[in-house]
C-alpha cells in the first residue's frame, strides 16, 4: 500500500474521502495527522474481565489540571476528533513524545478498518504514573491506499462516541459457534473434522444446489463422553478384537448401555442453537444425519449403517444429534467396521444438521454401473422421501419422471462429477414442491463390480468346488484355511464311517429378491435343522455361535450392514457339541486321550476338568465305553494312523454323542521330536505340560472372568491368531513381566487354567504354572512348540520358584494368596 502525504491528507479531507472533525491544518505532519485526547476515560470495575460478558466500567472526566494514570492499569480513552473514511486504510500510533513518557495508546496492531467513522478508542497503559490532559496531541493517524475491492466496515463499534469498552461479548459466542459448528455459509470444511459426507456437500454448495447445513464436528462427540466412558469403550473394543467379534451382540449391548445418556453439553447446545438461528429461519425443520469417518469414502460407503433423524424442530436438534451419535456404536455399525478391519474405538463421527427439504419426488442417481458406458446415469425415483428407496424397502416408480426431469437430474449429476472430479458417483437427490432439485448426498460409487452370481447359493465346503462367480470377500482366508486343513481329513473320516460336521459357503447376492432365504433353506434345512451353527463373516467377525433357527435373522442383520451393491458371503458350519469332548494323540506306541463332559471348546480353551485314558488298537477296552464301542475305537485309531502317515504327529479332536456316535472335529499338526513328548509327573503335586527349566518370580493373573471370555473365542490358536497384546489384562501382565525382567530376573505366569489367550504372553515370560490343566489344550501345545516350561501347580504371587521338567521348587516363602 501507498501512504498519503500530509498535503494529500488535506486534499482528501477537502473532497470528503477522509473525515477529520474538527480539522486543524496545523496538526498535519509530512505523512500523518495528529489527533488529540478526549475529555473522558473509562476503567473496568472488576479486576477480572470475561470476554463473554458485558464488563461494567466507570467513566472518569479528565479535569483541566490533568489526570494521573496509574502504572500498569488499563484506561480506555478516545480521540477528541471523529476520524475515518470510506476510501483509505487508516493506521495510528502514539506520538514519539508520548511514547517517551512510557505511555502506550493501543495494545493492538493500530490498524483500523476502511469505512469506520467515529471517535477512536485508545487503550492507555503507562509504565510509570503519568499525567495526561484533555486536548493534548497524543497520537497520529496515517492513511494508506488499499489494493483490491473495498468492503466497508459496518461492525458493532461503528459511529462510536467517546471511549467504548470491549463488546466482544456481543459476537464471541457467534464466532465460537462458527468454529465449532462450521457450515456451508463459511469456508470449506475439513473432512478430518466433519467427515467426508459433510465436507463433500460443502464443496458442492457453491456450484450445486445443496440445502444449507451446519456440522457438529467429531470433537463434540469426543467431548460429550466422560473419560471413564472412553476407557470402557476402549476395553470393549479390546474384547472385540481379542474375541474376533464372537461376542459382538453382547459387546454392542454393553456399548448401547454406555451411550444411553449421552448428550451435547449445555454450552454446546447453546452455541448450536445460536448457530442454527444464524443460518436458518425459525420455521426450518431439519434432517440430522451422520458424517462418520470412513462413510462415503472412496473405498466404502457405510450406506444405511448409521441412523438419520428427519423432520426435526430446532429445539429437538440436540436430542437428534445424540441419537445419531449412539448409532456409531450400534450393532450394525460396529459389525460393518469390524468387517472392514476398523478396530478403532474412538468416536470418529460428525453429524450433519441440514435444512429439511420435504420433497414431492426423491431418488438416487448413479454413474459407473455400466462398464460399456460408465457415463450413463441410472436414475430411480419414488414419491416423497427417498429413505425407503435407499433402504431397499421401496420399489422405484419408473413412470414418475418426465424426459425433462431426467435431463435436469442428468445435468445435476454432471455438475457434481465436474466439481468433485470423480466420474463414478452415487447421488441422492430431492425435488421440492417448487420443482427445484437439490443434492442431499454425494459419494463415490464403490459398487461397480460385474461377473457375480445374481442368485443365492449354498456350496458344501468339503465336497464341492466353489464356483468362480461367488466372491469370497472377507471370508476368503477362512475358507482357504478350512479347505487346506480339513477337506482331506473329512473325506478320510467319511470313508471310515466316522461322522463329521457339515460346512457350507453361503452366498447372498447384492439386492436379493425377497425370497432369497428360501433358496438357501432348501439346502441348509435338511443338514442343519435343529442344530447350532458357527458363522464366520470376516476376519474380525468369526465363530459366532447361534441356533440354526436364528440364522435367517442373523443373515438379515449382516445384510443390513453390507455396503449397497455388495453381496454377502459367509461360512456356516455345524456346531457339534455332543456329550463329551475328546483330544487324542499317538505317543510312545499307544494312544493317549483326554476327555471331558465340559465339552471340546472348554478343553481347548483350558477351562475344562479332564480325565486321561490310554489305549492301543489291540487293547481298545479302556476307551470303548467312552467312544461308543470297540469298533469306533478301531476306526479312530485307523483314522489317526492314516492321518499321521500323511501329516506327521497330530492331535485329533473328537466329539462323542450320548448314543456313541463319534464325530471328527479338527486336528493339529505337531512338530517332531521331544517338545511334544509327555513325561510322567516329576513331583507329587506337579504335572508337566512342557519340559524345560527356569527360575523366576511368580506373577499371578487373576482376571478369570475376562480371561475365560477372551479364551472361548478363536483369537488364539496353534496356527496363530489376532494380536491381543493391547488388551488390558494382557498388557498389564506384560508390563509386570517387564519390570521383573528389567532387574535381570525371569518371570513365571501363574493362572487358574491354561487360558488360550495367555498365548499372547509367549516371548514376554519364561514359564507357566496352572492350578489345573489339560496337556492337549491349545496353550499347552503352543508352550511345547516354543520350548517354554510349564506345569500344573498352584503358585503364590511373588514367590520365587524353580520349574524343572514338571518339578516345582519353592525357593522363597514370600508371596500372597491371590486366588
Amino acid at each position: 500500500m501507498t501512504i498519503l502525504t500530509g498535503e494529500e491528507i488535506r486534499r482528501q479531507w477537502q473532497r470528503g474521502a477522509i473525515r477529520i472533525d474538527p480539522f486543524d491544518e496545523s496538526r498535519l505532519n509530512p505523512n500523518s495527522y495528529n489527533f488529540t485526547l478526549g475529555d473522558t476515560v473509562r476503567v473496568y470495575s472488576s479486576p477480572e474481565l470475561d470476554a463473554r460478558v458485558d464488563n461494567p466500567t466507570t467513566e472518569i472526566l479528565i479535569p483541566h489540571e490533568g489526570f494521573v494514570l496509574e502504572e500498569g492499569r488499563l484506561y480506555l480513552a478516545a480521540t477528541a476528533e471523529v476520524l475515518g473514511g470510506a476510501m483509505f486504510a487508516p493506521t495510528f500510533s502514539a506520538r514519539s513524545s508520548i511514547a517517551r513518557l512510557g505511555l502506550s495508546i493501543h495494545l493492538s496492531s493500530g490498524l483500523g478498518d476502511i469505512g469506520y467513522v467515529g471517535h477512536w478508542t485508545l487503550q492507555l497503559l503507562a509504565t510509570a504514573p503519568v499525567r495526561v490532559y484533555p486536548g493534548m496531541e497524543i497520537g497520529q493517524m496515517m492513511w494508506w491506499v488499499p489494493s483490491g475491492d473495498i468492503i466497508c466496515y459496518n461492525g458493532k463499534y461503528q459511529g462510536a462516541q467517546g471511549p467504548r469498552a470491549s463488546e466482544s461479548w456481543r459476537t464471541l459466542d457467534r464466532d465460537v459457534a462458527r468454529i465449532r459448528f462450521p457450515g456451508t455459509d463459511g469456508p470449506g470444511m475439513d473432512p478430518a473434522r466433519v467427515g467426508a459426507k459433510a465436507a463433500t456437500l460443502a464443496r458442492l454448495a457453491p456450484r450445486v444446489p445443496v440445502p444449507d447445513l451446519v456440522a457438529v464436528t467429531a470433537t463434540e462427540f469426543t467431548d460429550a463422553l466422560a473419560p471413564q466412558t472412553v476407557e470402557q469403550i476402549k476395553a470393549i473394543f479390546s474384547d472385540l478384537q481379542a474375541t474376533v467379534g464372537a461376542n459382538i451382540v453382547e459387546d454392542a449391548a454393553r456399548l448401547a448401555e454406555l451411550l444411553a445418556d449421552i448428550a451435547l453439553p449445555v454450552y454446546g447446545r447453546e452455541l448450536l442453537a445460536r448457530r442454527l438461528s444464524e443460518v436458518f429461519t425459525p420455521q426450518t425443520r431439519f434432517a440430522v444425519r451422520s458424517s462418520a469417518a470412513g462413510e462415503d469414502s472412496t473405498t466404502a460407503s457405510h450406506a444405511g449403517v448409521y441412523d438419520s433423524v428427519l423432520d426435526v424442530a430446532a429445539a429437538d436438534v440436540p436430542a437428534a444429534v445424540a441419537a445419531v451419535w449412539r448409532s456409531y456404536y450400534s450393532l450394525a455399525a460396529v459389525t460393518t467396521r469390524l468387517r472392514g478391519g476398523d478396530l478403532d474405538p474412538a468416536p470418529r463421527m460428525a453429524v450433519i444438521v441440514q435444512a429439511m427439504i420435504e420433497p414431492d419426488i426423491a431418488g438416487i442417481a448413479i454413474t459407473g454401473l455400466d462398464p460399456t458406458d460408465p457415463d450413463r446415469v441410472h436414475i430411480e425415483a419414488v414419491r416423497g422421501r427417498a429413505d425407503a428407496l435407499a433402504g431397499g424397502v421401496a420399489t422405484p416408480d419408473h413412470n414418475l419422471l418426465s424426459a425433462s426431469d431426467a435431463a435436469r437430474i442428468g445435468q445435476l449429476v454432471d455438475a457434481v462429477r465436474t466439481q468433485l472430479g470423480r466420474p463414478a458417483m452415487d447421488i441422492e437427490w430431492v425435488r421440492a414442491g417448487d420443482q427445484q432439485l437439490y443434492v442431499v448426498q454425494a459419494r463415490p460409487n464403490t459398487a461397480r463390480h460385474t461377473g457375480r452370481r445374481t442368485e443365492p447359493a449354498v456350496v458344501r465346503l468339503y465336497d464341492e468346488p466353489i464356483p468362480a462367480d461367488i466372491p469370497l470377500g472377507p471370508i476368503g482366508p477362512a475358507v482357504a484355511h478350512f479347505i487346506a486343513k480339513r477337506r482331506m481329513a473329512v473325506q478320510l473320516a467319511t470313508t471310515l464311517d466316522l461322522s463329521t460336521g457339515v460346512a457350507f459357503v453361503v452366498y447372498v447376492p447384492a439386492d436379493p429378491e425377497s425370497s432369497w432365504y428360501s433358496a438357501l433353506a432348501t439346502v441348509l434345512d435338511p443338514a442343519l435343522d435343529g442344530a447350532r451353527v458357527i458363522v464366520d463373516a470376516s476376519e474380525f467377525e468369526r465363530q459366532t455361535i447361534i441356533d440354526y433357527a436364528h440364522l435367517h435373522t442373523h443373515l438379515e442383520r449382516l445384510l443390513a450392514t453390507t455396503p449397497v451393491g455388495e453381496p454377502l458371503t459367509l461360512l456356516v458350519r455345524q456346531y457339534v457339541t455332543g456329550h463329551r469332548g475328546v483330544i487324542s494323540r499317538h505317543t510312545g506306541g499307544e494312544y493317549y486321550a483326554e476327555t471331558s463332559t465340559d465339552g471340546l471348546l472348554a478343553m481347548n480353551r483350558g477351562t475344562a476338568a479332564c480325565t486321561e485314558i490310554r489305549f492301543t488298537a489291540d487293547m481298545p477296552a479302556p476307551a470303548a465305553s467312552i467312544f461308543g464301542g470297540t469298533a469306533n475305537v478301531r476306526h479312530m485309531v485307523e483314522f489317526s494312523t492314516r492321518l499321521e502317515q500323511q501329516l506327521g504327529p497330530v492331535t485329533v479332536e473328537w466329539v462323542v454323542d450320548p448314543d456313541g456316535t463319534v464325530h471328527y472335529i479338527d486336528h493339529t499338526v505337531l512338530g517332531t521330536g521331544h517338545p511334544h513328548a509327555f513325561a510322567q509327573p516329576a513331583a507329587d503335586d506337579a504335572l508337566m505340560l512342557a519340559e524345560g527349566r527356569c527360575v523366576g518370580r511368580v506373577v499371578r493373573v487373576t482376571d478369570d472372568a475376562v480371561l475365560q471370555r477372551l479364551s472361548v473365542a478363536p483369537a488364539v490358536s496353534v496356527s496363530g491368531g489376532v494380536d491381543v497384546s493391547g488388551h488390558r489384562v494382557i498388557a498389564d501382565a506384560v508390563a509386570r513381566a517387564r519390570e521383573i525382567r528389567a532387574d535381570g530376573a525371569q518371570v513365571i505366569i501363574s493362572a487358574r487354567h491354561p487360558y488360550a489367550i495367555l498365548a499372547a504372553l509367549v516371548g514376554h515370560v519364561d514359564g507357566f504354572l496352572f492350578d489345573s490343566a489339560s496337556r492337549l489344550c491349545h496353550l499347552a501345545i503352543i508352550l511345547r512348540e516354543n520350548h517354554i516350561p510349564a506345569a500344573v501347580h498352584h503358585a503364590r504371587h511373588g514367590t520365587l520358584v524353580m520349574l524343572d521338567d514338571g518339578a516345582v521348587y519353592t525357593l522363597t516363602p514370600s508371596g500372597d494368596d491371590r486366588p
